[in-house]
């Protein structure tokens, strides 16, 4: 009679094989998985960093991928012969990126497929240098370098910074709360306190509703669709309620005002410029929270495409 201790054995050892086979499929498949904006948010290390997030999939399927920025960027000589060497295309390949940004330097989580032997080899071609799953490169400045490094087969890290270990920088970390909510949104953006008050580089049109906020201590926008156009949205917090309620009332006064100027002139608000989003703005105030909404008409978007 065979003992209960051999018959249990080979149960035993078949629990102890399922559980083997569903780990390696689950690391396999996890090779495959869409990570979520959060779970990138917390590859970057701890710092007041200007934050976007692009959804390149979700963009793509809009079709505004090429509208916005595929024949500028097509065209430039050096892409074309990045993608020669490397076989990636941002337009086939990439699936979303988020890039945190301060004290010039610039951190990027991308995931996407990526062929990392051509990249290694593109790499040691502009004469940089690679260990294991990590490259560095000179990029297009003296004081820049640019390097990336393999997170999973899926994800890359990379770096323009002023030293060649930037991409190490990047890492998994414990979770934590991050400063402001993560939106769900295919495009965002987070802006610190530093970010509001640099208006140099805003389109004329939009400098007066920078200026209003640039008492506030951050700022979140975000674009998406909303019925048959899309809706840019905003979530300015301030120091106090009081200030929330002054900038209220500055962002009402400052719509009131384009409104106004543009009827001077005989005019109407166009759909394809900044005149048709500016003026569409509606506000509220929620304790220290400005919340913000403009419509933003497919036209509008198609014109940056054709401009």
């Amino acid at each position: 009679m065979i003992s209960t201790r051999f018959r249990r054995t080979p149960v035993i050892a078949g629990i102890i094989f399922l559980f083997l086979i569903t780990g390696a499929a689950l690391l396999y498949l996890d090779g495959f998985r869409q990570i979520t904006p959060t779970e990138m948010a917390r590859y970057f290390p701890t710092r007041e960093a200007t934050v976007l997030y692009l959804n390149v999939s979700a963009i793509r399927s809009s079709g505004l991928l090429d509208k916005l920025v595929g024949s500028t960027v097509g065209e430039d000589p050096e892409y074309r012969k990045f993608i020669e060497q490397t076989g990636f295309d941002y337009k086939r390949d990439l699936e979303q990126v988020m890039l945190n940004s301060a004290g010039g330097v610039h951190y990027f989580v991308l995931q996407g497929q990526f062929d990392w032997e051509k990249l290694r080899n593109y790499a040691l071609a502009q004469n940089g240098t690679c260990r294991n799953d990590f490259c560095h490169m000179q990029g297009s400045t003296a004081e820049r370098i640019i390097s990336w490094r393999k997170l999973r087969r899926d994800l890359m890290a990379l770096a323009s910074a002023r030293d060649e270990a930037g991409a190490s920088a990047i890492d998994r970390r414990d979770p934590e709360q991050t400063p402001f909510a993560i939106p769900t949104a295919p495009v965002w953006l987070h802006a610190p306190a530093a970010a509001i008050r640099s208006t140099e580089a805003l389109p004329p049109g939009t400098r007066l509703f920078a200026k209003a906020m640039q008492p506030a201590e951050r700022a979140v926008f975000t674009l998406g669709p909303e019925k048959d156009q899309f809706q840019l949205g905003m979530d300015v917090i301030c120091r106090n309620a009081e200030d929330a309620a002054a900038l209220k009332a500055q962002l009402e006064n400052i719509t009131k005002l384009l409104n106004s100027l543009i009827a001077r002139e005989n005019k109407t608000p166009r759909p394809d410029d900044l005149s048709g989003v500016l003026t569409s703005g509606t506000f509220d105030r929620l304790d220290t929270h400005v919340r913000g909404r403009w419509a933003v008409r497919r036209a509008f978007l198609d014109s940056l495409g054709g401009g």
